[in-house]
């Protein structure tokens, strides 16, 4: 069985826009996600989310950091075997400056527009953790997501956790 992975991810705002991160490596490669990654043992969710947007794009520092909420994501095999458990932590900040291409992919701006057009190919669970964030002010809450991997990655459920 799949251990929970503890993931700090960050809605980042760079000049009045979004930025993104095309992975290059699985999972998710080649989708459009929010820049973050693995919280290290022993580390805390602020420490590991701010570590990984500086490593992530090159910024040099990370400004007004705020932990929004909380996501369950299950990634599921074709035949419902289960991959990976992620337990992801969401937050906000702002960068002012990032190298475009830098070591976990390519990194780009897009405007609300462009995330809500389909247009892009973004992982779905980051798009509707990015819809959530907007549409409740900030407060993220506590969701629960099931990806399928096959033949590419798609949307089982987002969901509000039940209290």
């Amino acid at each position: 069985m799949s251990q929970i992975l503890p993931i700090a991810i960050t809605i980042l705002r760079c000049a009045n826009q979004y930025l993104f991160l095309r992975r290059r490596r699985p999972p998710y490669e080649g989708l459009w996600s929010l820049v973050g990654g693995k919280v290290n043992a022993g580390e805390h969710i602020r420490a590991a989310a701010i570590r990984e947007v500086m490593e992530e794009t090159a910024a040099p520092e990370v400004i007004d950091y705020r932990l929004r909420g909380t996501v369950s994501e299950r990634l599921i095999g074709p035949t419902g075997d289960l991959l990976s458990h992620f337990l992801i932590f969401v937050g906000t900040a702002r960068i002012d400056r990032y190298e475009p291409s830098y070591r976990e992919g390519e990194l780009s701006l897009f405007t609300k527009d462009d995330i809500r057009s389909g247009k892009y190919p973004f992982l779905p669970s980051d798009r509707l953790m990015f819809e959530c964030f907007e549409r409740q002010g900030g407060k993220l809450g506590v969701y629960e997501a099931e990806m399928v991997q096959d033949n590419g990655y798609r949307l089982n459920y987002y969901r509000k956790s039940e209290e």
